[in-house]
């Protein structure tokens, strides 16, 4: 009986010292400062170049992780890729 009355204060104790949550219509969310930064200096990879990367991550028992950049050509919005890296495998 004691061991059930210990757990029955604890359990109350750890929930009266939670913190109480703010009515959502208080809560302010804002956006964090965030500028996007545009460098001229990279170059997209070429088909080769990509080919490449990804052969020589999987001759190293890695995956590859291209990293895209978004550029404009012809006034449209385009993916490119400028760098692919090398990751650990999932083990499934």
């Amino acid at each position: 009986m004691n061991k059930f009355l210990f757990l029955l204060l604890l359990a109350a104790a750890g929930c009266s010292s939670s913190p109480r949550l703010a009515p959502v219509a208080d809560i302010n969310f804002q956006a964090p400062n965030q500028e996007l930064i545009v460098d001229p200096k990279i170059q997209m990879m070429g088909r080769n170049e990509v080919i490449d990367a990804v052969r020589q991550c999987e001759t190293s028992g890695l995956r590859a992780i291209p990293i895209y950049a978004k550029r404009k050509v012809s006034g449209y919005s385009v993916e490119t890729i400028v760098e692919v890296t090398c990751g650990p495998k999932y083990p499934y």
